[in-house]
């Protein structure tokens, strides 16, 4: 038999002593659990997708690489960055007429001398005649800040 009283948010059988509890009682009592805990953990609005958590737990990439002065030089990254800063180190932001510091976006392109693709970053040297310091001067230090 159905209890004398129900919970308050679900419904669900809360007997008193003289109640006579049946199998169906619990049947039911499981069947409304069920789904109100799959009606919850499928709630895309307040629940994190895979990437959205990847997101918040790490929403940067940090790597430190040192020149070659080759034509190019690729960083990796384990995701498709929106954003990358890049500083050389050895350097201020700007120096005399040169800018020693880039950004570049998967959308709309960025610095001279930076070439952004999926998960990986080319850097090359440029001309500080240019205006810009070169992103793979042989030797100099550089920090690459990737944004998911």
């Amino acid at each position: 038999m159905a209890s004398t009283n129900k919970t308050a948010n679900l419904g669900l059988n809360s007997w008193v002593g003289t109640d006579k509890p049946t199998r169906t009682d619990f049947v039911e009592d499981n069947a409304i659990i069920d789904s109100a805990v799959s009606t919850h953990t499928g709630n895309s609005s307040i629940h994190l997708t895979a990437e959205e958590k990847s997101r918040v737990s790490s929403p940067v990439s940090i790597r430190q690489y040192v020149g070659t002065g080759s034509a190019g030089l690729t960083i990796s990254f384990d995701f498709a960055p929106k954003l990358v800063l890049v500083q050389r180190l050895d350097y201020p932001t700007v120096t005399g007429n040169a800018t020693c510091f880039g950004v570049i976006t998967q959308s709309y392109g960025g610095t001279l001398g930076l070439e952004l693709s999926s998960k990986s970053l080319t850097v090359r040297s440029t001309s500080m005649s240019q205006g810009q310091s070169g992103f793979n001067d042989l030797e100099a230090q550089y920090v690459a800040v990737a944004f998911r």
